[in-house]
Order: C-alpha cells, then sequence, then structure tokens
C-alpha cells in the first residue's frame, strides 16, 4: 500500500528481510518469539506510519489462535485404562494376606507353646539335681557403705538481682556471661551458678541480689560503679543446722 519494498523497511528497522517475509505470511515459527516479535511489529508499523496497538493487538489474536489449533491437532486422543494389571496385583495381595494369616493360625500356637517350655527350662547340677534359678538379694550393707562414703551433691548456687533504677549490668555465672545490658527499675532477674558468682553495675545502688535467698549487702559506695564476687562461702550458715 506505501509502495515501500522489504529492503526499505529492513534497512530503515534493522530487521532482517528473512524476518520480514516471516511476518507478511504469519509464518510466526520462524521467528524468535516473546518480546522480539512484538518488537519487529512495532518498529514497522512505527516506519510505515500505521498504528502501532492495533498490529499488536492483531498479531496476539493471530498468534493465540494458531497455538490453540496447533494444540488441539497435537493433543493425543484419550487412551482407554487397562485395568488387567491392577486386578492382578489386588489378587496377588489377598492371596499374600490370606497365607500370612494361615501362618499364624497354624504355626503361631507351636511357637508360642515352644517358647513357654525354653523359658521354663531350669539348669541341670553336675550331681544330676535340677537347680532353680534364684535372684540374688542385693547387699544392704554395701549398698549403705556405698550411699555413705558419698557426699551428697553441692546445691546450686541461685542469685535473685532487683532493679531500683536504670543501670548497665553485667552477671558473670562460673566464668560465663549470662547477662550484660542495661535494666530498668522494677527488673527483675534470676540466675543460677555451680561455683561463683561476678555481677558488676555502673550505679552500684541501682540493683539488690540475693543469694539463695540471702540478702547481699551493697558492692560498693552509691553513686559509683560497683563490683563483687559472691561463692558459697558468703553464704551465712542456716540455724539448726549440723555441726
Amino acid at each position: 500500500m506505501r509502495g515501500v519494498s522489504l529492503e526499505e523497511i529492513a534497512a530503515a528497522t534493522r530487521i532482517s528481510t528473512r524476518f520480514l517475509q516471516a511476518i507478511e505470511n504469519d509464518a510466526w515459527d520462524q521467528l524468535p518469539g516473546g518480546v522480539f516479535n512484538r518488537g519487529f511489529i512495532r518498529q514497522i508499523a512505527r516506519y510505515l506510519g500505521l498504528n502501532e496497538d492495533n498490529l499488536v493487538a492483531e498479531y496476539a489474536l493471530g498468534t493465540t489462535a494458531t497455538a490453540e489449533l496447533r494444540a488441539a491437532a497435537a493433543r493425543p486422543a484419550d487412551i482407554p485404562r487397562n485395568w488387567r494389571p491392577a486386578a492382578a496385583a489386588v489378587v496377588l495381595i489377598a492371596f499374600v494376606i490370606a497365607g500370612g494369616v494361615y501362618a499364624c493360625e497354624h504355626y503361631g500356637g507351636w511357637m508360642l507353646a515352644r517358647w513357654h517350655a525354653r523359658a521354663a527350662r531350669v539348669s541341670v547340677s553336675p550331681t544330676g539335681g535340677t537347680v532353680p534359678s534364684v535372684a540374688k538379694a542385693p547387699n544392704t550393707a554395701a549398698v549403705n557403705s556405698t550411699d555413705q562414703s558419698t557426699p551428697p551433691a553441692a546445691a546450686m548456687l541461685a542469685l535473685r538481682m532487683e532493679a531500683g533504677k536504670s543501670a548497665d549490668v553485667s552477671v558473670i555465672a562460673d566464668g560465663k556471661t549470662l547477662f550484660a545490658g542495661n535494666v530498668q527499675a522494677h527488673d527483675v532477674k534470676q540466675f543460677e551458678a555451680h561455683d561463683t558468682f561476678e555481677i558488676t553495675s555502673s550505679e552500684s545502688s541501682a540493683v539488690q541480689l540475693q543469694l539463695n535467698g540471702q540478702n547481699v549487702p551493697a558492692i560498693g559506695v552509691p553513686g559509683q560503679p560497683g563490683k563483687v564476687t559472691l561463692t558459697r562461702s558468703d553464704l551465712e550458715p542456716v540455724a539448726g543446722g549440723s555441726h
């Protein structure tokens, strides 16, 4: 219609004449596909002064119809199912189950009786007499002596820390840091250790400590940083305990 040759369009749009001929012949399978095809159509329409969107829409409609026709032609016909293998498998499984039930009914009782007979068998002494098996009673004296010689395990040290105001606090138990951070007023924290606690506070009067329920004195001068190490020796003996 415009009197423009494919060579002129190819020179202007830099689209090969092979692709231009494929577009004219609707041979979309000869194009790169995807966004390249739409880009080719827009460049050609722009060069010829045609509506780009209309031509892209016609291309999309044509390619969709072609793809649906090809999919319908390539779709294989429904293959009738062959139920014979499945039926044979079901029959085989039924036979196996029936054989297992038969074996349990006929041989299970015999095996159980034999097991009971073997369990009831007693050992025979060299003189020919039977020696029934008797469970040995535990040596109470030995157990008691062992219990008395083994010292009881030491109870864990329990630390309760209550903050009266904001401060930076660290708690180290048995050489391992359990807490390091800021506490606010009314914060309550509890920790456990085997042997030692090491408590550091940026404000000595900011924290109140209890070790196993016993109050710990202030860890420093109010208004100054404080640090204290607590061990079992810091616990007061309980009244009425052993001496």
